[in-house]
């Protein structure tokens, strides 16, 4: 698919994305058929939704479908992810009950897969089980649909999955939910830059333009690299599919929202902190995103530890 055909797709996705009623995003998609690109073209069936996601703030995300199909396993379903910041399972099974404890997304799906610990080897647990998902949601960011969850989950009906199908389906739905946050946030990173410019292209001091001054040029040029990095990451994920490729897209897309927060924070000034400006609802989805399925910190020591152990992986060029 070349750039103008991409480009179309994401336009009409977003025709779909934007006319959907709150809470009529997965309808939405359904009926324009973005499951069958799921299956058929993940890379672009991925990259529109979750791009379209960070760009509309929307209060549904997609990531089960995602994550679910990439594992293999038959939705609809809700999944548990692991508690903020971890990438690893915070889940554990013990006798037949299920201490459950990590962060989900609204849904009506009244199956759960729970990625867990058993002793030291990690089992997918798919279990009917609803949680209450129209509780009020708090926190960072109530509008995003997250929750999180601290519950014991039956196992009598369950089925656990264990040994290497386990390891390699955790495997899969770990790096698609790598992938897909990368975009969002790259996503979510953009538009906290085009507010900057913007208002540095706007306002004045001293009777000369904010964009012109040299600091506030730097500020926003560090940004704009950490965009480039993060999208090339990103798109690179996709190359050979590695666990490793799929945790630095979301290393760079972290260290992309970070310093976009923290320099379109600073240059935007007091503007930034009015609840009537846009950019804290960029910022707060963007805080909340960056540690799912492993912060930028996390990660980065996940993996440098796991060089120095093993060497070096081979990933994708950039």
């Amino acid at each position: 698919m070349d750039d103008d055909e991409r480009r179309l797709l994401l336009d009409s996705l977003s025709q779909v994305v934007s006319g959907a009623a709150t809470g009529d995003l997965r309808a939405a998609v359904t009926g324009f058929g973005w499951h069958d690109m799921l299956a058929e073209s993940p890379q672009m069936a991925v990259y529109g939704i979750s791009t379209l996601q960070g760009e509309h703030l929307t209060e549904t995300t997609m990531l089960d479908d995602i994550v679910l199909a990439a594992a293999g396993i038959e939705g609809p379903a809700r999944v548990v992810y692991p508690d903020l910041p971890h990438s690893d399972p915070t889940s554990r099974i013990e006798g037949t009950a299920s201490p459950i404890r990590g962060v989900l997304a609204a849904g009506d799906a009244e199956r759960l897969v729970v990625p867990a610990w058993h002793g030291s080897e990690v089992v997918i647990v798919t279990a009917p089980g609803a949680v209450d998902s129209k509780a009020p949601a708090d926190g960072l960011d109530p509008d995003s649909g997250w929750h999180r969850v601290e519950t014991h989950l039956d196992l009598s009906t369950a089925e656990v999955l264990e040994g290497e199908p386990a390891r390699t389906c955790w495997q899969a739905l770990l790096a698609a939910g790598q992938r897909a946050l990368a975009y969002e946030l790259n996503a979510l990173g953009r538009r906290m830059l085009t507010l900057a410019v913007e208002h540095v292209s706007t306002r004045e001091q001293f009777g000369r333009r904010i964009g012109g001054f040299q600091a506030v040029k730097h500020a926003l040029a560090d940004v704009r690299l950490w965009q480039e990095c993060a999208e090339l990451a990103a798109e690179a994920a996709w190359e050979d599919e590695s666990p490793e490729s799929a945790q630095l897209a979301k290393i760079m897309a972290g260290r992309f929202v970070r310093t976009a927060a923290a320099n379109c924070q600073q240059v935007l000034g007091g503007m930034g902190f009015t609840w009537e400006h846009d950019f804290h609802r960029y910022l707060r989805r963007a805080l909340l995103l960056e540690p799912l399925l492993g912060s930028a910190a996390h990660l980065r020591t996940a993996l440098g530890a796991r060089v120095r152990a093993q060497g070096a992986p081979r990933l994708a060029l950039l």
